[in-house]
């Protein structure tokens, strides 16, 4: 039988990219970014609707507008925050050459790179989260002396992209001045008068385009946050805005004032009594707390009213369940918000286990986006091909190996220690004795160190064996 062949791998070759073309900086059109300052429940559902489509302006001015809560911002930025604080390395190809370019891409796209900027690499993460995909556009520079194209990867905001599900890919809406004629491929989308128009395709891995996701089909619809975490939003912010007029109505007392029978309430003008007039004055200052002091009219009564209702109770749960969802669909667990309901304690390994699945999924979206939408092209660009292009990683522990070290320090620990108690005791600690001890134990056994034997006296003689 020959040789196993190699893992299939694309490669790419310098020839499939058009330097005219990625030099040249795409930019978004200059419209105004209008916003919605109040949605309500019908505006939300819309927007999720055109989520669900693939259209993403009202969504992405929607999750603006969701940051703005509490619950939500903060699950948010917990899911974020690993992307400012993991080590990133890039591994090179196997060979002496791969290693030479994985020291060039190291200044690119290292973790000092000037190619790709924490500031973007955030922008992104939020987006994929938010929205299951996001995108970033490529701009390519060459070197002054010629002997190299750096490329830099920047953020392309999804308000200006949208899903086409005639061509079944994303467009982007693009400056027309900034849009170049490589951009706009020939058939079939010039069937349909896209040539000098606004949208263009976004082709992954054409060395102008990357999109970053988790699902080949419509991710859109598959693992974008907003589409839960709408809901929460609502649920909250209108809890927190009827408990907030609730408030109003607990903490604000209304004093009822009653007059002497016989005392007019109406004067001759059709208004009120100057005794009535006065007596409202009183009542005012009461409330307010203004006048320390009052004079009420003999036989006159005041009476204070508060709001008695426990209906505070519904937007407290309202509220504390919107924030447990708020954590469960960001972080995949409400361990953030501590122990609820007087339940009992939570291991926290675990919980921020189970808020590392989530991180570690997007971490690795974010690097296979990089490696095939950025550095392969770069590789291909500047050395003719593809074959030894490196690899961006992010240094994520590996927990269960960790359990694995931990476990055999433990039980290698406790079989010196039962090597000890055996000497301690008496025992011979002969070979055989030690090999079975450490499969007990399974660990490795020792080896024994062996005597030095005396070197003979010069002119002695030598034993006698009779």
């Amino acid at each position: 039988m020959g040789a196993p062949s190699k893992r299939a791998k694309r490669i790419r070759q310098a020839s499939e990219f058009d330097l005219a073309r990625l030099e040249a900086k795409l930019f978004m059109p200059r419209d105004g970014r209008n916003t919605i300052d109040a949605w309500s429940l019908p505006d939300i559902f819309s927007a999720r609707e055109e989520q669900m489509l693939g259209q993403f302006v009202r969504p992405a001015r929607m999750v603006e507008q969701m940051r703005t809560d509490e619950a939500l911002f903060t699950a948010y930025s917990n899911r974020l925050a690993p992307q400012s604080c993991i080590p990133v390395e890039i591994k090179a190809a196997n060979g002496a050459r791969g290693a030479s370019i994985a020291d060039e891409a190291e200044a690119l796209y290292g973790a000092d790179g000037v190619g790709i900027t924490a500031a973007t690499l955030k922008s992104i993460h939020g987006c994929l989260v938010n929205h299951g995909i996001a995108f970033a556009n490529c701009t390519a520079t060459p070197r002054e002396d010629g002997s190299r194209v750096d490329i830099e990867m920047h953020y392309w905001p999804i308000e200006y992209v949208r899903w086409d599900p005639v061509f079944r890919c994303f467009k982007a809406r693009c400056d027309p001045n900034t849009v170049q004629p490589g951009d706009i491929p020939e058939s079939p989308y010039n069937e349909y008068g896209f040539i000098g128009g606004f949208w263009i395709p976004v082709i992954h891995g054409d060395g102008r385009w990357i999109i970053f996701s988790d699902y080949e089909i419509e991710p859109f619809r598959q693992n974008a946050a907003i589409l839960p975490a709408a809901l929460i939003w609502a649920r909250h912010a209108f809890a927190a805005r009827d408990w907030s007029q609730g408030s109003r109505a607990h903490g604000s007392a209304k004093v009822i004032g009653e007059l002497p029978s016989g005392v007019p309430l109406q004067g001759p003008g059709g208004g009120l009594s100057a005794e009535a007039a006065a007596f409202i004055d009183l009542l005012k200052a009461i409330a307010s707390a203004d006048a320390p002091a009052g004079i009420r009219p003999a036989g006159s009564k005041t009476e204070f009213l508060t709001n008695n209702s426990t209906a505070w109770q519904v937007w407290s749960e309202l509220m504390i369940n919107a924030e447990k969802g708020a954590a469960r669909i960001y972080l995949g667990t409400d361990g953030t918000l501590g122990t609820q309901g007087g339940a009992p304690g939570v291991n926290i390994e675990q919980l921020f286990g189970v808020a590392k699945t989530k991180v570690r999924g997007d971490l690795e979206c974010i690097s296979r986006g990089i490696d095939t939408g950025l550095i392969q092209p770069w590789t291909a660009i500047n050395f003719g091909d593809s074959k030894l292009a490196p690899c961006r990683k992010y240094v994520l522990p590996n927990d269960e190996q960790e359990e694995v070290d931990r476990d055999y320090a433990d039980r290698n620990a406790k079989f010196y220690l039962a090597l000890k108690d055996a000497k301690s005791a008496g025992l011979t600690l002969t070979p055989e004795y030690i090999i079975e001890l450490a499969k007990d134990y399974r660990v490795r056994a020792p080896q024994l160190a062996v005597a030095p034997t005396a070197a003979p006296v010069p002119g002695a003689s030598p034993p006698s064996n009779t």
